[in-house]
C-alpha cells in the first residue's frame, strides 16, 4: 500500500462526528480525519513489515491521523530502543498535539534510566512542546526508579499548558514510589499552578490512599 492510498484508505472509514470530538480534545491546529486510535494501531501493525508503505511519503503537521501512523510506523520499525530514541530526538518536534507524543510512547522498548536521561537532557529546555512533551511522558516510565528524582530539580516553572500537564502526571505518577520526595518538592514550589494540577491528579487517583490524598490537600491550605 502507498501512501496516498492509506491516507484515501483512512478518509473512507472516518466518522464526521468522531472526527469533531477529536478535534476538541487534540488541542491543536492538526485537521482531524475521524478515525479512532484503534484502527490507527491495526493499520501500523498490519503495515509493519509492508516495504511499499513508506513513513517519510506522508505529508507531516497536517492530518492527526496521518502523523500517528507515521510516527508509529516509523517507531514500531526500529530495531532497537536506540534507533527509536534517535528517531524521537530528530523528529518528535515536529508533533502538534499530546495525542502523538503520549500514544507513540506505547511503541517505545525499555528505555534503561541512562538513556532515558540522555534524552531528556537534550529535550527539556527545547525551543518546541513536544519535544519537552516528550521528555516528561518518557519519564513516567522511570517512575519506579530512585533516579528518576534527578528529574525534579530540571523542571521547568511557568510552563506552557501541555508541558505543564506532563510535568504534573509525572509528578503524580512518581508520588506512588516516592511520596515524602514529591510532598516536599510541593511543599517548597513557587508555581502554584503546577502544584494544583499535580494534587488534583493525585486526588482523581484511585492509586492513592484518602490518607496521602489529604496530606498533599493540605499543601492548597497552607497557599493561603
Amino acid at each position: 500500500m502507498k501512501a496516498k492510498e492509506l491516507e484515501k484508505y483512512l478518509f473512507e472509514v472516518s466518522d464526521a462526528k468522531f472526527a469533531s470530538f477529536s478535534k476538541t480534545l487534540s488541542n491543536s491546529d492538526y485537521q482531524v480525519i475521524g478515525v479512532k486510535n484503534p484502527v490507527l494501531r491495526s493499520l501500523i501493525k498490519e503495515h509493519k513489515d509492508d516495504k511499499e508503505l513508506n513513513p517519510n511519503e506522508f505529508e507531516l503537521g497536517k492530518y492527526l491521523e496521518i502523523d500517528f501512523v507515521s510516527f508509529g510506523l516509523s517507531l514500531i520499525r526500529c530495531k532497537n530502543v536506540d534507533e527509536q530514541l534517535s528517531f524521537l530526538e530528530e523528529k518528535i518536534h515536529l508533533a502538534k498535539s499530546w495525542a502523538i507524543t503520549d500514544c507513540m510512547s506505547t511503541y517505545i522498548k525499555k528505555v534503561s534510566f541512562e538513556k532515558f536521561f540522555d534524552f531528556f537532557s537534550k529535550k527539556y529546555k527545547s525551543k518546541y512542546t513536544y519535544d519537552r512533551r516528550m521528555g516528561y511522558i518518557l519519564a513516567l516510565k522511570q517512575y519506579k526508579d530512585k533516579r528518576v528524582l534527578e528529574v525534579l530539580p530540571l523542571i521547568q516553572e511557568n510552563e506552557e499548558y501541555m508541558v505543564m500537564m506532563a510535568e504534573a502526571w509525572l509528578l503524580s505518577v512518581t508520588a506512588l514510589t516516592f511520596e515524602d520526595e514529591v510532598f516536599n518538592y510541593l511543599k517548597n514550589l513557587s508555581d502554584i499552578t503546577l502544584k494544583r494540577k499535580t494534587i488534583s491528579k493525585i486526588c482523581d487517583s484511585f492509586r492513592f490512599s484518602q490518607e496521602s490524598k489529604n496530606r498533599f490537600k493540605s499543601l492548597r491550605q497552607k497557599e493561603n
